[in-house]
């Protein structure tokens, strides 16, 4: 046992016993909890953000216990009643009664409700948001090696699509398996370094799929969220909390462009000598070096630049709505203890939850994903319960993906190696 070992255990046992909190913490109670109830009809000056979660009459009270309340009919149909907890966080009229009207406020649910309506009480999940999810999944993670093909193809290195596939399913492995999201990217590196003499710009190539694609993120949440918000689609509940978002995003993007502006005027010997530079730093100096060269490298190549953001914007959309059909998976619309943001606040908030997810020390983002979105849907003033069982719909989909992945991996054989230096004399595909 080596101490590699030990540490990668440790690793596990920090994302799991993490995953394990979380869900702990946010159980709540397995029934319908009130946070507030009011006798009398809904007032009329009530904001949209104040509006009860139904109204109805009452047709039982145990002071201190519980309340059942009697919803009106909906469209000729009666509705069932509602019996709810009342716990020391409900707040409560001193008048309420049998027989009295009143307005209920219910306290978000908890983990432990869905775990009673769908493992308890056996009400089905909705397959179709599921199997939407697995496509949506699919489809955006093959975009991601669709778009390494075209960045390794931009500096010169034979390289097939189906290369692309191959080294991209056993990194999407390890990437979903290993501690943190940048083992995959490692695999990825070596594997395509052992293929081609040109072992730097191999490995160049990886780094900088990275970066563009966190820096297309960036711009995907700005621009889209822009737009949302001239649009008028930032209102209401949770809207400012979008606009911050829209706003941070903006910034990001104008610092980050105009350094990108900068680095064009730069001439080739100065880039070099600055590399030279980076690389007498201690102990991170090669890292900084070879990041360096690789970011103007790919400076000098801004059509296949701007293709893998395009490419990559296709394939935000794609993981957004993998997350929120994760969540329609196990919510009921029909239900009023449950609330979920929009689809539009889901263009803005999960990009954070993959940059969440995407941290070191968990495997396929294990623990921190959920804890992420939960806090993600509570900013947004729906329940965390919903973010984080969404989050773990999605992390079984990942697994499920990966081991997929893997065995596609074993069938698909490698590229012919070529002689030592011969794949040096091809000709990049942007000058």
């Amino acid at each position: 046992m080596t101490r590699h070992f030990f540490i990668n255990i440790l690793k596990y046992v920090l994302a799991f016993g993490l995953l394990a909190i979380v869900i702990w913490r946010n159980w709540g109670d397995s029934r319908q909890v009130a946070s507030k109830i009011v006798s009398g009809e809904t007032p009329a000056d009530a904001s949209a953000e104040d509006m009860p979660t139904f109204t109805g009459q009452v047709i039982a009270y145990i002071p201190d216990q519980s309340i059942t309340v009697q919803r009106p009919a909906n469209g000729g149909r009666a509705a069932a009643p509602v019996e709810l907890v009342i716990n020391s966080k409900t707040q409560l009229s001193d008048n309420i009664k049998i027989g009295s009207a009143v307005a209920v406020w219910e306290a978000p649910p908890g983990v432990g409700y869905v775990w009673r309506k769908h493992i308890v009480e056996g009400e089905p999940i909705h397959t179709g948001f599921l199997l939407l999810a697995v496509l949506f999944y699919a489809a955006a993670a093959l975009l991601t090696f669709v778009r390494w093909h075209l960045l390794v193809r931009a500096v010169g290195l034979p390289f097939r699509l189906s290369d692309a596939l191959r080294l991209g399913l056993i990194g999407f492995f390890f990437n979903i398996f290993l501690p943190g999201s940048i083992g995959g990217d490692a695999i990825k590196a070596v594997f395509l370094a052992r293929e081609h003499s040109r072992r730097t710009v191999a490995v160049a190539t990886v780094i900088m799929d990275r970066a563009i694609a966190l820096w297309a993120l960036i711009w995907f949440v700005a621009v889209l969220g822009g737009v949302f918000w001239a649009g008028g689609l930032l209102q209401g509940e949770g809207g400012q909390e979008c606009q911050f978002i829209v706003q941070m995003a903006t910034g990001i993007v104008a610092v980050t462009f105009g350094l990108w502006l900068v680095l064009g005027l730069l001439p080739a010997h100065r880039a070099e000598r600055f590399a030279g530079r980076l690389a007498r730093v201690r102990h991170v100096g090669g890292s900084l070096a070879e990041f360096w060269r690789a970011v103007w490298m790919y400076r000098c190549r801004q059509r296949s630049v701007a293709a893998a953001m395009l490419i990559s914007f296709v394939g935000f959309v794609g993981f957004i709505l993998t997350f929120y059909c994760c969540v329609r998976t196990l919510f009921d619309p029909a239900d009023p203890a449950q609330k979920i943001p929009g689809v539009t606040e889901h263009f803005l908030i999960v990009p954070i939850g993959l940059v969440i997810q995407a941290m070191p020390l968990f495997p396929g983002g294990a623990g921190i994903g959920q804890l992420g979105f939960g806090a993600l849907y509570r900013w947004l003033g729906c329940g965390a319960a919903a973010g984080i069982l969404g989050s773990v719909v999605q992390l079984v989909i990942c697994w499920i993906l990966a081991l997929t992945g893997y065995l596609v991996y074993l069938r698909l054989k490698p590229a012919v190696p070529l002689p030592a230096g011969a794949d040096a004399k091809l000709v990049p595909v942007e000058a």
